[in-house]
């Protein structure tokens, strides 16, 4: 069998004392041991102490994974069961990532011209998008960064000595889905001191990741290494899964501490820019902590925080595409209760998280308002106007 000398150490950690499957929102909803991550540390010891190869059913199962990472959370040994599912991934090259997106952009691209009409009557996908925010982008003295092979396109260095010099990373969901969170960020960011001079669109990689497609993976965050001014001083998302994803860039590619080290979260720039939030959007609002996010969110003081079942998401590695039924009783299990969000504003910091949130509280029937970290804070200014 091939050698996985690398992971078997963190393998062998595992306890087996059973606090991870009762977080676990897979097995949770299944009640199959299987699916747990002690389930599987257990299957994997077997196979590795009888030197077997790990039989094709056990690998497809990997993929029912969340990456939620709520086992690592809850685990006494600090097992990182991701990396080890993504190893296991890469050596047996079972990642479906490419023939899902294609299928995705493909029709996406067929029924672009109904996409209104689609979102609305169907609630498939986010159908936020506010006409304030709208159509910025050719008010604005720079250009786009679109990343074709290896070249870049777009960029206007010009600087006034009071401005920090930003990238913003758009992604590919605000890009095809949502330009209101863009243009959003894009105000917040000028507004208050910076000066973007390159937008990099491009997909951070998270679901080549999360199939453990590290070739392609790595192939990917070169480009957008490569497409870096190296002179910026930060580069901003405003997706927590783009951060977090973008931060992994550091594991695979190497001397890319020049990057990495300039990343941070819209909400991040606006706190050392000192942005006075309390004065902002006095309404009901509860706050989604996405479980990627590795920082305490910029927000006003009264805010009610939920972040305990943030894996209600479930869109990140396209679970919902590839296991549509489970997802529908997962959704059942881990969503938020009504009477938690009824009537209220929901905001978020991970874009593909307002995906599942919208689906979610359409599902359930829920009155509530979805609105991303960027469109919420823009809101409130516009509002005190």
């Amino acid at each position: 069998m091939e050698s996985y000398n690398d992971i078997k150490d963190d393998i062998y950690k595992c306890s087996k004392c059973g606090l991870c499957k009762y977080v676990c929102p897979v097995y949770i909803a299944t009640k199959n041991e299987m699916y747990s991550p002690r389930g599987r540390f257990i299957i994997l010891n077997n196979f590795f102490n009888n030197k077997k190869p790990l039989t094709k059913n056990f690998i497809n199962n990997l993929d029912l994974c969340l990456h939620c990472n709520l086992c690592q959370n809850f685990c006494p040994s600090n097992i990182d069961s991701n990396k080890i599912i993504t190893e296991i991934k890469y050596k047996n090259k079972i990642g479906t990532f490419n023939i899902y997106f294609k299928i995705i952009l493909l029709i996406y691209f067929l029924f672009q011209p109904f996409q209104k009409k689609i979102t609305k009557r169907f609630k498939l996908i986010p159908n936020s998008v506010n006409t304030k925010f709208q159509d910025k982008e050719r008010e604005r003295n720079f250009g786009v960064a679109f990343l074709k092979g290896e070249q870049i396109y777009g960029c206007d260095t010009r600087l006034n000595n009071n401005e920090d010099q930003i990238v913003y990373f758009e992604g590919c969901y605000n890009k095809y889905i949502n330009p209101s969170d863009k243009n959003a960020s894009l105000n917040l960011i000028e507004e208050n001191g910076g000066k973007i001079i390159q937008i990099i669109s491009q997909c951070c990689g998270y679901p080549l990741l999360s199939d453990g497609d590290i070739d392609k993976f790595k192939k990917n965050a070169n480009k957008i290494i490569n497409s870096i001014p190296k002179n910026c001083k930060y580069i901003i998302c405003s997706c927590d899964s783009c951060l977090h994803t973008l931060k992994q860039f550091g594991i695979y590619i190497n001397n890319s501490e020049n990057f990495t080290n300039k990343l941070i979260t819209l909400d991040q720039f606006l706190e050392i820019k000192h942005l006075n939030i309390n004065e902002i959007y006095n309404t009901d609002i509860v706050y989604h902590k996405p479980l990627l996010k590795e920082n305490e969110c910029y927000l006003p003081k009264e805010i009610k925080i939920i972040n305990k079942k943030g894996s209600a998401t479930l869109a990140e590695n396209f679970f919902l595409f590839k296991h549509p039924i489970l997802y529908k009783q997962l959704l059942k299990q881990i969503f938020y209760n009504k009477e938690e969000i009824e009537g209220k504003t929901i905001i978020t910091t991970c874009q593909i998280s307002k995906i599942g949130l919208e689906i979610g509280v359409k599902r359930k029937n829920i009155n509530a308002k979805i609105l991303s970290y960027s469109e919420y804070i823009e809101n409130g200014k516009i509002s005190k106007k």
